[in-house]
């Protein structure tokens, strides 16, 4: 809380987080004072980064001590409850087994150590024959089921690696050949597109405007109460067809003008740079022309 500024004063986010920060810092504290035991506590650099990597060492280190003392516990209640069956064992019961082992051979006491290994590595309830035979056609089943499942995850491991293969080499493919490389010259072309494209959306509106107001002209004509046949609306009949003429002409003069200039580039600056070269080749040319026309008139 002492690094607290004047601003953070008047933002209740970063005062609770400067908050949050101490109360870590003072429990970081008191756990690195319990670790070292009464010894001073190496000095560091007090940071957001620090405080992460102790909190997480912090949080690691309880985690193992609560396993610790879980491990523990079950040690001692393993333990009493040997020390208990031992208790509980009958005394003739043990005076037996050791005059048994005392007496036995080798042979015999190697085999009743491998007898008693399997008993209890098969968790069996007692050694009888059948059942040690039972327990270990069960495991063999088991051991068999898992290799096979084994089997099928390698397969389908090495499918897995297969299809990777090939997806890493289409993607070099695709990185790597031209054909899938975006030219270079996209980005004028999209321009060019973008622009062609308004150009011509503002020439169907102007055209659109023009057709309603043909339709709406056609439709005042229709609803005029005026014969048809009068001299009035035969005059006003051809001076429209004069006009749509006119207009006709006028676009086809327009098309033919632009289409002149259909081969230039889109931008003004690149086009007159066209326009210019042409000029130079044409220029050259009426100097060819001029000069054959000087050689045929000088034979």
């Amino acid at each position: 809380m002492d690094n607290l500024t004047q601003a953070d004063l008047f933002s209740p986010s970063k005062a609770r987080q400067q908050r949050l920060q101490a109360q870590d810092w003072a429990q970081i504290d008191s756990w690195l004072s319990y670790k070292y035991a009464g010894r001073t506590v190496p000095t560091f650099e007090r940071n957001e980064e620090t405080l992460k990597v102790l909190r997480e060492l912090s949080m690691a280190n309880e985690r193992a001590d609560e396993e610790r003392t879980v491990h523990e516990r079950l040690e001692r209640e393993a333990l009493k409850q040997l020390e208990k069956d031992e208790e509980s064992r009958n005394p003739d019961d043990k005076e037996i087994l050791e005059t048994i082992t005392a007496h036995l051979t080798s042979e015999g006491s190697a085999a009743l150590h491998a007898l008693a290994s399997t008993t209890v590595a098969l968790n069996t309830p007692n050694t009888s024959p059948e059942t040690i035979a039972h327990m270990l056609i069960q495991h063999t089943v088991t051991g068999q089921n898992l290799k096979n499942h084994i089997q099928h995850i390698q397969t389908l491991q090495a499918y897995l690696q297969t299809q990777h293969s090939l997806l890493r080499r289409q993607l070099s493919e695709l990185q790597s050949n031209p054909a899938f490389t975006t030219p270079a010259n996209l980005p004028r072309q999209t321009t060019d597109t973008v622009r062609q494209t308004k150009h011509l959306r503002s020439k169907i509106r102007e055209y659109e405007d023009k057709l309603s107001s043909l339709q709406s002209s056609q439709s005042r004509v229709n609803k005029s109460p005026r014969d048809v046949s009068s001299s009035d609306a035969i005059m006003e009949m051809l001076e429209q067809q004069q006009s749509l003429d006119e207009l006709r002409e006028r676009v086809e003069g327009l098309e033919k003008e632009v289409d002149v200039f259909g081969g230039l580039p889109a931008d003004k600056e690149a086009a007159r740079k066209e326009v210019g070269r042409l000029e130079v080749e044409l220029d050259q040319a009426r100097r060819r022309r001029d000069g054959k026309f000087e050689e045929l008139v000088g034979r």
